[in-house]
């Protein structure tokens, strides 16, 4: 999978920030050029990005369960007669990210694990250590693949005769494992005041609306990307959904300098339910009790 900036939806500047909403306008007789189509596209996505930031919210909408799946030898299980490493699999699903654009992992995506953890460096697995336990949090993120060649004129100070660009952008995601070297490692925390106490109750929500706003240079830092979220502490990418987290029992050091762990003996734990979710409205009625169907006869 191939990534690109041609996101068409961010300012190249100010990548944490959506471009203007400005439509294109068209009109008889009016040259059109590349850039003309790209505004069109960005503004229909920039204003459907804007809706579900602020009316749902940015997490998980369905699915992208994270599950932990031990190694199996040959012939142990009659499911899997080859065998199978150890492995985080990601099931499908969809999100919406910090920007309002959409995830969707249209098939289970897979981490060998094991050999993840032998390839991080000794002193960090160890530095990782808390309560013989390794943390690692499972982040998603948006990304934009390129699909197909067609030819281009050349640009740029050079002379080519077979220039060409991407035909299709396929929106596209990567799932990382940051390991947690922190004392503390912080969770996700809701954005909204608890509203279930007090007298006014209606008067507290309609505050927290008018203090909702997020927009402006306090949501960038010095190099315009967004800024980080309590979770995002060694986070490259700040627009990126924290998922789930990950504890690998281990043991003592070994000779290579890792800390110790046997994926054949010792269960891994895995946390879903810290992240940040996005109810749909027929969750919320299932949890009111709103019965979304008639009553039967």
């Amino acid at each position: 999978m191939s990534s690109t900036d041609k996101d068409l939806l961010t300012d190249p500047e100010r990548p944490g920030q959506l471009l203007p909403p400005d439509r294109a306008f068209y009109e008889e007789g009016v040259l059109l050029d590349a850039l003309d189509f790209q505004a069109e596209q960005s503004y229909h996505r920039g204003r459907l990005a804007r809706v579900l930031t602020y009316l749902f919210g940015t997490g998980t909408a369905a699915g992208l369960e994270v599950v932990w799946e031990k190694p199996l030898k040959p012939g142990a299980d009659a499911n899997v007669p080859d065998g199978r490493e150890e492995r985080l699999r990601l099931k499908p699903g969809l999100a919406i990210d910090r920007l309002g654009r959409l995830i969707e992992v249209p098939r289970d995506w897979c981490v060998r694990l094991d050999r993840w953890y032998l390839s991080q460096e000794p002193a960090k697995l160890s530095s990782a250590v808390r309560a013989g336990q390794v943390i690692v949090d499972v982040f998603l993120r948006f990304l934009t693949d390129e699909r197909g060649r067609t030819p281009d004129f050349a640009a740029g100070p050079f002379d080519a005769l077979d220039a060409s660009v991407p035909s299709r952008l396929r929106d596209a995601f990567a799932v990382d494992l940051i390991l947690r070297q922190q004392e503390n490692p912080p969770l996700p925390k809701s954005p909204w005041p608890d509203l279930s106490q007090g007298s006014d109750r209606r008067g507290a929500l309609h505050k927290a609306l008018l203090a909702a706003w997020r927009e402006g240079t306090k949501s960038l830092d010095d190099q315009g990307r967004l800024n980080p979220l309590e979770e995002h502490a060694g986070v490259p990418d700040t627009t990126s959904i924290f998922l789930a987290r990950v504890s690998l029992p281990v043991g003592a050091t070994g000779t290579d300098g890792r800390p110790r762990r046997d994926p054949a003996t010792t269960s891994v734990t895995v946390d879903n339910l810290s992240r940040r979710f996005v109810y749909p409205a027929g969750a919320l009625a299932a949890l009111l009790g709103i019965r979304l169907v008639g009553d039967a006869p």
